[in-house]
């Protein structure tokens, strides 16, 4: 049976005292908890064996290896999606709206993640992990249910299915931990451009909120001050039109839904949001005008940074040509 080896710093904000189990359930999203206990091995704490229960602090090295069951479930398919770039360990794409990155509840097929396995079917890599139900170390995995099956060979960070851009994708469990590992410390740059439905107020700042999942609608996410996780969105005014702004925004978090619901909270959704938004009288047809646009960081084990950008796409285009028609004008 296969087995994934693991690394992890504490982090800094982590507070001190909680248990390993819960670091890796809940920041790590190594696995489910349920599962935790029967697929861990050789668990270590600053060097030394550890057990689930060991309480950990920030700076605390853990590591160990998991394994991997195999379970029949993810087909390989013709899924196409351009690439941005290959190199040997990594794979830039640009997803296009209305791709799932991975299978889960409601897509069981169909996604990146099929795509990836139809293109590289006689890679060991993607074929070793292909059945691997549990490979759960993107940035965010609140979004999902303990009942929902997740099969997600090589994805590092995700996009949602609506939101089209670029993202990276790892071909080797080295790399996959090298870039999991800057996401998890905050280092990855990422630009998205956004357009909102409504006028953002100020040419540029911060948002600051807390989010966790919203009490009253299971599919949504909503600023929970004092329960949620940490969230923080910097924008940038780049276009003001009479009902709509142009933003660039760089989130320094990985929250789910994260820029979706921090621009929701100030009264300006994004545009064609079929969770946050109204539909918008101008533009009915208009579907989510959320695009990752540039992603930056070290591709690989002693690579400098490199950056990445993702065309602006033709729904955008003809979005902007509509509201150029009503005199937009810069910020």
């Amino acid at each position: 049976m296969s087995t994934e080896t693991f690394h992890y710093q504490i982090p800094e904000e982590f507070p001190g005292g909680k248990r390993l189990d819960l670091f890796l359930v809940e920041e790590v999203a190594l696995c489910r908890r349920s599962q935790l206990k029967q697929r861990i091995r050789d668990l270590r704490c600053n060097g030394r064996a550890a057990k689930l229960s060991t309480r950990i602090f920030p700076g605390d090295t853990v590591e160990g290896s998991l394994e991997a069951p195999p379970l029949p479930g993810v087909v390989p398919q013709p899924v196409e999606f351009p690439l941005l770039q290959e190199g040997a360990s990594f794979l830039l794409i640009d997803k296009p709206q209305g791709l799932v990155v991975h299978p889960g509840a409601g897509h069981p097929d169909g996604t990146v993640v099929n795509g990836l396995l139809w293109r590289y079917r006689n890679d060991p890599f993607f074929q070793a992990l292909k059945n691997n139900p549990d490979d759960e170390s993107c940035e965010d995995n609140s979004e999902e249910t303990d009942q929902e099956i997740n099969l997600r060979p090589g994805i590092v960070h995700r996009l949602d299915k609506d939101t089209s851009g670029v993202m990276i994708i790892a071909k080797t469990l080295e790399t996959h931990q090298y870039l999991v590992d800057q996401f998890m410390a905050g280092s990855v740059k990422k630009l998205n451009l956004a357009i909102t439905r409504g006028a953002i107020r100020q040419n540029q700042g911060v948002i600051d909120s807390p989010l966790g999942r919203d009490p009253n609608h299971r599919r949504r996410f909503a600023v929970t001050p004092g329960s949620g996780k940490p969230a923080h969105t910097a924008f940038q005014v780049l276009r003001r039109f009479p009902q709509h702004t142009l933003v660039l925004l760089k989130p320094s978090t990985g929250r789910t839904h994260q820029l979706r619901v921090h621009l929701a909270s100030l009264g300006t959704p994004i545009l064609g949001d079929p969770l946050y938004a109204r539909p918008d009288r101008l533009l009915p047809q208009a579907t989510l005008m959320l695009h990752a646009r540039l992603l930056e960081l070290s591709p690989e084990p002693g690579q400098d940074r490199q950056s990445w950008i993702a065309p602006v796409p033709e729904r955008f285009r003809e979005v902007l040509r509509v509201l150029s028609g009503r005199s937009g004008k810069p910020a």
